[in-house]
């Protein structure tokens, strides 16, 4: 079916290359064009090997094939291998194995021609050996890749099921060795405006398959026995060359320690059904269990000493089989598996099984197995009918049908979490109907229950959901109360206390989960650990926690700037980083540079990141394990390996640990400012060196820049307040240049921020500056029950601001925003006449209407918005209907005589498109000069990158024609049905048809 080959194409030569690419030379730089665009590259999932000695990463233009990069950090030597991406190191990091992305021009020819997705080309995998000079050996066709965590020489691919095209290389979805990391949650309320800019990259942990799918707890006309397709599974050492296959495999995993492969194989007439374990130091393969059936989701314990997985096989045969969970004691002189959870297993509840929609993972320490059980599947009675497409609305629902219905395929696959003591034979089941989401961590006998049954009612309009918080027994499942009305309470790692905010006192509480006491931190700080300018109508959230000390022997909380160190027992709180952070306005929070790691060792010193809010500077410190004022290892104008957000939003935790080598002292990390992109760095834990490893886009050079300043003034009611501004490289102060003022809510915390050149849904502010523009990104601070006038006392003092600078005409100033911004837009240009054009994408423009409208990306109602969080009106409109009234542009639409452009797209999942449609349609009745632009299948912000780049084209021919005087684009002229799209901009990117 697939075979390995070494390539000898040209496109896949190695060579030795010098250390950093030579920047393209640029005597005249020219204004970036979209012909950029599709070239400019990221870098992604970055690698260091154990030892230290190399470093991997893809590098991935925007529209293209990615490239592999292998440099050698001591010599400075690298190797490349294009169509190469998500690498891992193994053989002790003498190999790198990536996934061989199949050609993105195949791919996009055969999406073309409307090709299934079983038809697509197939991504393969590739084995480079950095002991020679070989170019890398590809293995075709390959759907899932392993590499044991500890980057041992033993590999396992799994073959596409689906063969691909007899002249197509290789599949559409990445078959990574390397998984993703978890995105944080979103802050609540409109989504942030899509600025184009490449993900600052993290470590990422290798990975093995997902469990496959199987029958939920509804009824079923009958049962199902539906098995995965299996295909060839090679085990290969990479150093020693053996290799031994399998057919049929459907799922496997490789242990941590590189001692086994587990997998399973399934075929139709049931004949090669079971469960293997492959011995790599004895070469043998153990059939642990075999027979009709199916085998799934196999989890491996971190030592070794243990393999779990679900099998049907005992009653397959019958009318409704269902799994039990198996553990195999891998330890043993023989391999076999042993049944430990079925329905006759103690503590099992009548017509529960364990259900492979949960996910088998083991305690740290091997001794448990956590499961997910479910209702066992039943089958519908012959003749029943289907069920009538009808929803019924109920004032007493807990959750709205809406929200119902857009959860409902999660919540048919919903299990409860359990778990089975290995070396006792004990099942306990922790979750259940009442509680539903069950917090584990890897030491302790405690888990934390959640009960959100008494407050999803009113989480509808309150925004934020409440849980009565138990502490689980993880022997008998036994329940205790600990808290009620808890706001996101989290367990700490080893289980002795559970952390929450109380929203009354405005403080830390540590409840312990042996007697459920209750203890206060930090009572007597003298300092808030609420954020103090918050300024939505709710209780302020907190600064926020930094971890916790090993063995729970302190918590690590923040106030606005410093880390204090809290004992849960007592109470009692230190400054750690005494008072430096206030002192010089510095935000201080603890980083691990070990993705592994849980907790802070006790008694080391502990490394910190820093931005300095003065001027956003940034970098990492290091503070004594007892405190003190922190020794500044690395500062530098810049971001510095982090993000920023747009969002009111502490500033702790907004960088991202170093990259660490496992052993050795070697650190990467990232550095950006708005002229330079987010590069790597490498250096050691003195951050003393500090040395650049990456050129991502030496390009960059022949294209004409800008620089970003910090601009101070102050509102109409004369808070002091920040904006960004950029300015293009080279322009005089002669007021002639046009400036396009774009916002959010604060953006002076994005200083320092690079924007890759891109298409998007929102300007890009590279190409902007670039081709002349002043770009003013100013902040927005709220009045309650006054959003609008918020945004216009705050822009309009920013936008006189950077006039004053002179470099800007008065007379041709543009305002662009999305979403939250361009509902600020559709108000202000109600109010004031000095915007020469105003795009305002996806915008809110009746508050009335909103108030209720739903969510389609969530199903979840609006009316919390407008109340508790981002809106900002704190009242209902029954109570309050003169501040909707007052907010809502479209009621002040008369007053308009800013030329109008917007997006606002068919499927948008955050602002209902009708919103956008109420004041386009108001606008063309009172013949004022408006734009609407919708994509069909389109979301809040395009996602499509052909309908990206026809909007970005539109977009800056907008502002190009009222600030800089290009010519009116014939579409302004209207374009009817009949030929929506037919516009081709393809040429525009140096694309042909």
């Amino acid at each position: 079916m697939f075979g390995a080959r070494a390539s000898v194409a040209l496109a896949l030569a190695c060579a030795l290359l010098p250390a950093i690419p030579r920047p393209v030379a640029a005597d005249s730089p020219v204004p970036l064009d979209y012909k950029a665009y599709d070239g400019w590259s990221a870098i992604r999932t970055p690698k260091l090997s154990d030892d230290g000695k190399h470093l991997a990463y893809a590098l991935t233009p925007q529209d293209g094939d990615p490239t592999l990069v292998v440099r050698d950090l001591d010599s400075g030597a690298e190797r490349r291998e294009t169509r190469a991406n998500a690498p891992a190191f193994a053989g002790d990091g003498r190999f790198v194995v990536y996934t061989h992305v199949a050609a993105k021009k195949d791919v996009d020819a055969a999406k073309k021609a409307k090709k299934a997705e079983k038809d697509l080309p197939k991504n393969g995998l590739g084995v480079l050996d950095l002991s020679g000079t070989k170019p890398a050996e590809i293995v075709d066709d390959v759907k899932t890749i392993a590499v044991a965590k500890n980057g041992g020489t033993t590999i396992a691919y799994r073959a596409d099921p689906s063969p691909a095209p007899s002249s197509s290389p290789a599949a559409a979805s990445s078959a990574s060795p390397v998984a993703s990391a978890k995105p944080s949650a979103p802050p609540k309320g409109e989504p942030p405006p899509q600025i184009p800019a490449a993900a600052s990259p993290a470590p990422a942990a290798s990975t093995s398959p997902g469990p496959s799918p199987s029958p939920s707890g509804s009824p079923a006309p009958k049962a199902d026995k539906t098995k995965d397709t299996g295909s060839t599974l090679t085990i290969r050492d990479l150093t020693g060359g053996k290799r031994v296959t399998a057919n049929d495999a459907t799922d496997f995993a490789v242990s941590e320690d590189d001692r086994f492969i587990a997998y399973a194989t399934e075929s139709k007439n049931g004949k090669t059904d079971g469960l293997h374990v492959y011995d790599v130091a004895k070469g043998t393969t153990s059939d642990v269990l075999t027979g009709e059936g199916r085998y799934r989701d196999i989890a491996i314990a971190r030592d070794g000493s243990s393999l779990a997985f679900l099998s049907d096989e005992a009653t397959y045969k019958e009318d409704v089989p269902h799994d039990a969970l198996y553990v195999v004691d891998l330890r043993a002189a023989k391999l076999a598996a042993v049944k430990a959870v079925d329905t006759a297993t103690a503590g099992v509840t009548a017509a529960t099984t364990p259900n492979s929609n949960g996910k088998l993972r083991y305690s740290r320490d091997g001794k448990r197995v956590f499961l997910g059980t479910a209702a066992a599947p039943t089958p519908m009675p012959s003749g029943t009918p289907a069920p009538t497409a009808v929803d019924v609305w109920s004032w007493q629902d807990s959750i709205l049908q809406s929200q119902q219905k857009h959860d409902a395929a999660t919540e048919r696959k919903r299990t409860y979490l359990a778990a089975y003591d290995i070396a006792a034979a004990r099942f306990a089941q922790l979750g259940s109907t009442s509680l539903r989401d069950v917090q584990t961590v890897d030491e302790g006998d405690v888990a934390l229950g959640e009960d959100d049954r008494a407050y999803r009612r009113q989480g509808s309009w309150i925004g934020d959901v409440y849980v009565d918080a138990y502490a689980v027994s993880l022997e008998t499942g036994a329940r205790k109360l600990l808290l009620q009305r808890a706001l996101s309470p989290e367990l700490s790692p080893a289980g002795h206390y559970v952390l929450a905010w109380d929203e009354p006192s405005r403080h830390w509480f540590a409840t312990r989960t042996s007697d459920g006491k209750r203890v206060e931190l930090g009572a007597h700080a003298g300092v808030a650990f609420h954020m103090v300018d918050d300024d939505h109508p709710a209780p302020p959230p907190a600064y926020g926690t930094g971890g916790w000390l090993s063995g729970d022997r302190g918590v690590l909380i923040y106030d606005q700037y410093d880390v204090w160190l809290a004992n849960p027992d007592s109470g009692a709180a230190t400054n750690l980083t005494h008072g430096e952070g206030r002192r010089t306005r510095t935000v201080y929070s603890p980083v691990q540079p070990d993705p592994d790691a849980t907790s802070f060792p006790a008694g080391k010193p502990l490394l910190l990141s820093l931005i300095d809010t003065r001027n956003y500077s940034s970098g990492y410190a290091r503070v004594a394990p007892g405190g003190g004022v922190p020794a500044t290892l690395f500062k530098a104008d810049e971001v510095v390996n982090g993000v920023r957000t747009v969002f009111n939003a502490p500033l702790h935790d907004m960088t991202n640990p170093p990259v660490a080598a496992k052993r050795a002292d070697r650190y990467v990390f990232t550095r950006e400012t708005f002229r330079n992109y987010r590069n790597l760095w490498a250096t050691d834990s003195s951050f003393r060196n500090v040395t650049k490893v990456t050129d991502a886009n030496p390009q960059q050079a022949k294209y004409r820049w800008g620089t970003e300043r910090l601009i101070d003034y102050k509102c109409t009611d004369g808070k002091p307040m920040r904006a960004v501004m950029l300015v293009p490289d080279g322009l005089k102060a002669d007021r002639k240049a046009p400036m396009l003022t774009y916002f959010y809510e604060t953006w002076a915390s994005m200083f320092h921020t690079f924007y890759s050149p891109a298409p998007g849904t929102s300007p890009n502010f590279t190409r902007y500056v670039s081709n002349g523009y002043v770009v003013l990104l100013p902040d927005v601070r709220y009045r309650i029950g006054h959003p609008g006038a918020s945004a216009l006392e705050c822009i309009m003092p920013a936008v006189d601001a950077a006039l004053r600078l002179n470099y800007a005409d008065p007379k041709r100033v543009g305002v662009a925003g999305h979403s939250w911004a361009a509902y600020q837009i559709n108000y202000m240009i109600t109010k004031t006449h000095r915007f020469r054009a105003a795009e305002a994408g996806a915008a809110v423009d009746d508050m009335i209407s909103a108030y209720s409208g739903i969510r389609l990306e969530s199903g979840v109602v609006r009316e919390s918005q407008y109340e508790h969080t981002q809106s900002r009106i704190g009242a209902t409109p029954w109570d309050r209907p003169d501040l909707y009234l007052e907010n809502s542009g479209l009621f002040g639409i008369k007053n308009v005589t800013t030329p109008y452009l917007t997006i606002h797209n068919d499927l948008d999942g955050a602002v209902p498109q009708f919103q956008g449609i109420e004041y386009i349609t108001a606008m063309r009745r009172l013949g004022k000069e408006a734009y609407l632009f919708s994509f069909d299948g389109e979301d809040h912000n395009l996602k499509g990158r052909e309908q990206q780049k026809f909007w970005t084209v539109h977009l800056d021919e907008w502002f190009d024609h009222w600030l800089k005087g290009a010519p009116r684009p014939s579409w302004m002229n209207g374009v009817d049905y009949l030929h929506r799209g037919e516009r081709n901009v393809r040429p525009l990117y140096g694309e042909s048809d």
